[in-house]
């Protein structure tokens, strides 16, 4: 069984066509979504419908959980909570039924799908430490299931533990798993890039999965990662179109891409201080 492998949309439509693309001509059985369809980027109808069309097994990030009322938005940051409050206004009803419908955690064979942990979509699980504890948990609720796919940290990651190993980081690329061990597998994002990298790019994955058999459940087989370019001028100019912060779809990491976010919304920081503003 191969799973596509989809997290982080962000209402990033350009980058979703182009992922669901991309693993379409790799040979999909299934297709998975870790959460946050929207937030963010100025698609979020489209995305939820496009997302929709291929029939996921698709769990609520804390961007649906914030914006449906679920959850406060009290642990989002600034442009989050902007971005949502824009949001709202703009889910049309059928986008609503379908986020309000996805469970916080989806169970398949041989795996668990989650946001941001087992039981915080909130988490961040991005420290060898919080992989362990996770896998921890997993083994002991969940004993047949060697995976657990997580996103929400908009990084691709692969941790790795099993019988007699050192837990082992492994690499971007792909990879062939080892059925006996336990995997956190996270694709990253496919529409809110936070890498250093000169223009942003769609991430996803490609899992494969063995076929249960009788009294034997499904095993990790190998997990493939991608990273691919995408039109992401239109989004920019979408963004621009909506009155959103144009570099939504591509957050820069580190002290001072955060030094200029906040000098550019200086000025709407002074004017909303002014007085009769």
């Amino acid at each position: 069984m191969r799973y596509g492998l989809l997290s982080d949309i962000h209402a990033n439509l350009p980058a979703l066509t182009a992922a669901v693309r991309c693993l379409s001509g790799q040979g999909v059985d299934r297709w998975l979504c870790a959460g946050d369809v929207i937030g963010y980027g100025p698609h979020p109808n489209e995305c939820v419908a496009a997302l929709a069309a291929l029939d996921p097994v698709c769990v609520a990030g804390n961007h649906e959980l914030v914006a449906l009322g679920e959850l406060s938005g009290e642990r989002c940051g600034r442009r989050a909570r902007e971005s949502l409050a824009w949001t709202r206004t703009t889910l049309n009803a059928d986008s609503r039924r379908y986020l309000s419908a996805l469970p916080r955690t989806a169970y398949l064979p041989g795996m668990v799908l989650a946001h941001g942990s087992l039981t915080d979509p909130e988490e961040y699980v991005r420290t060898g430490e919080a992989a362990e504890a996770q896998l921890e948990r997993l083994a002991v609720e969940h004993p047949g299931a060697g995976v657990l796919v997580l996103g929400h940290t908009h990084r691709a990651w692969l941790y790795r533990r099993g019988p007699g190993d050192q837990p082992t980081l492994l690499p971007d690329g792909s990879v062939r798993l080892i059925g006996a061990r336990r995997y956190l597998v996270n694709p990253g994002s496919v529409g809110q890039s936070r890498q250093r990298e000169p223009r942003p790019l769609a991430r996803f994955a490609l899992l494969e999965m063995s076929d249960a058999a009788a009294g034997r459940p499904a095993r990790p087989v190998s997990v493939r990662f991608f990273a691919v370019d995408y039109d992401h001028r239109a989004v920019r100019g979408a963004l621009r179109g909506e009155r959103l912060p144009t570099d939504s779809m591509h957050v820069r990491p580190g002290k001072l891409a955060a030094a200029r976010r906040r000098l550019r919304g200086l000025p709407r920081y002074l004017a909303g201080r002014m007085p009769g503003t």
